[in-house]
Order: C-alpha cells, then sequence, then structure tokens
C-alpha cells in the first residue's frame, strides 16, 4: 500500500463523491483509488472511516428527499395516449404530474413504523374442559374492566380461548367415537361360513 495514494485531497474527493453518490465504487473511481484502498484506509484510519460513515447519512438524506419529492411533488411526465404522445394545439407534449403511491407507503414506514405490540402478561385460569371457558371469559373481562389489558388484548385472549377449546372438544370427540367403535368390535361376534367345493357335489359347509 502507497501512502501517497491517500493524499489528503483524494479522501476529500472521495468523501464529497460519497455524499453526493451513495456508491463506494464511483466515488472511489472519481478520487482516483480502488475500492479495495479505500476500505483498507477505512479500517486504519478513523477520522476517514467518520467522515464515511457522516457521507452516506447525506447520500441517505438526498434519496429520502427524492423520493418524498416524487411521492407528494410528483414528477412531470409526457401524457401519453393509446401508445403515442397527446400533444396541444402549439404541437407540444401536454404534461402531466405522476405521484407514487408506493414511495409514499415506504416513507411512512420508514418513519412511522407499525407500534410493537406489547407482551400481555396475565394469568389465564386452568383449561382443561370446555366447563373452564365460562371462568377464563370472565377473568378476561374482569381485566379489561380494571384497566389490566385493552380491549383489544381481550379480543386476542378470547380467540385464544375459543381455539383451545375447539381443540379440546375435538379431542374429546374422537377419544368418544375410537371408544364406540372399539365397544362394537368388542360386542360384535365374528361369524362366518367357510366354504369348500367338492368335485362334482353342491358346496358343503366345513
Amino acid at each position: 500500500m502507497r501512502k501517497s495514494k491517500f493524499t489528503p485531497e483524494r479522501q476529500q474527493r472521495f468523501i464529497k463523491a460519497l455524499s453526493e453518490t451513495g456508491s463506494v465504487s464511483t466515488a472511489a473511481a472519481l478520487a482516483g483509488m480502488s475500492r479495495t484502498q479505500v476500505y483498507e484506509l477505512r479500517k486504519v484510519d478513523p477520522a476517514f472511516a467518520t467522515a464515511w460513515e457522516e457521507a452516506e447519512e447525506i447520500a441517505a438524506d438526498r434519496l429520502e428527499n427524492e423520493a418524498r419529492r416524487r411521492a407528494v411533488e410528483g414528477v412531470p411526465e409526457p401524457l401519453v395516449s393509446a401508445g403515442k404522445l397527446v400533444r396541444d394545439d402549439d404541437g407540444q407534449p401536454i404534461m402531466v404530474r405522476r405521484y407514487s403511491d408506493n414511495l409514499l407507503q415506504a416513507l411512512m414506514r420508514a418513519r412511522r413504523p407499525p407500534p410493537r405490540e406489547r407482551s400481555v402478561r396475565f394469568q389465564l385460569p386452568a383449561l382443561r374442559s370446555t366447563a373452564d371457558a365460562a371462568d377464563a371469559v370472565a377473568a378476561i373481562a374482569a381485566a379489561v374492566a380494571s384497566g389490566e389489558i385493552t380491549p383489544g388484548e381481550a379480543a386476542e385472549l378470547s380467540r385464544l380461548v375459543d381455539n383451545y377449546i375447539r381443540a379440546i372438544d375435538t379431542d374429546g370427540i374422537i377419544q368418544r367415537l375410537q371408544a364406540l367403535e372399539a365397544k362394537l368390535n368388542a360386542t360384535t361376534p365374528q361369524t362366518g361360513i367357510a366354504a369348500s367345493r367338492v368335485p362334482g357335489g353342491p358346496i358343503k359347509p366345513d
């Protein structure tokens, strides 16, 4: 590594280009340096590394501002109909302003991400059978009344209780069907007649 390649002027040129383009490859080329050289310099020069981070923040701000402009202010585009430019009486293309809903949604998600759901620490009564569902629902209602949980959280807990009770009911039905099948198999005699054919004669039971 030749230190002459990392002159302060080249470093400043790289940082400026990086803040404008956001591209390490482009900034390195404009500064007359390679990607390998600038990454090696960042490892050993804390000041250069700090300036690099600030340049990337500036580049990100530029991109965000441009996205906001396209989403909110829109960009002019020529009006096209049936694959042809629509022109005014003077023969000039008619321009319309286009907006990007996708960019607007992306900006909103970045600035205001959906709120994270908080963990609910609530002790439900033991659920061993369908009879326990009433106690669970009563406990959830009491928790809402006391402000321990929100109505939305209560709705989620109620769905959990309902799904659990449904699972218990389904398991109980399967067990009853299996017991009934076993009982029928035990009480129904297994009868049958084995027949053999005698050559030249009728079929006689064994």
